[in-house]
């Protein structure tokens, strides 16, 4: 598979000079830190997307919950179901985040 060829951006005097003072305090050369500074913020972009989505959909399942409740819908869960979607639930966030 072959490789892209190197991206050509033009900085801003003062963004330069502080990724330089960033390569430098990282001990990095410029396009490596570049490349790191680039790579960690767009990891940034994608957490908070994800997180988004997951707060709405928190606050749909929420919504419905409620709903359920305000129809009537009062049933318990027990203790022990609680424990075991619980468990499960830890169980896929922890293989989501060894996949990751």
């Amino acid at each position: 598979m072959r490789r892209p060829g190197p991206l050509s951006v033009s900085l801003a005097p003062e963004l330069r000079q502080r990724i330089e003072d960033q390569a430098r305090k990282r001990n990095l050369k410029l396009a490596t830190a570049a490349r790191v500074f680039l790579a960690e913020h767009v990891d940034e972009l994608e957490d908070a997307m994800d997180l988004a989505k997951a707060e709405e959909w928190q606050r749909a399942q929420a919504w419905a919950t409620w709903e359920k409740i305000r129809a009537g819908d009062a049933r318990e869960v027990s203790w022990d179901e609680l424990k075991t979607h619980t468990r499960r639930a830890l169980e896929r966030v922890e293989a989501a985040h060894r996949a990751s």
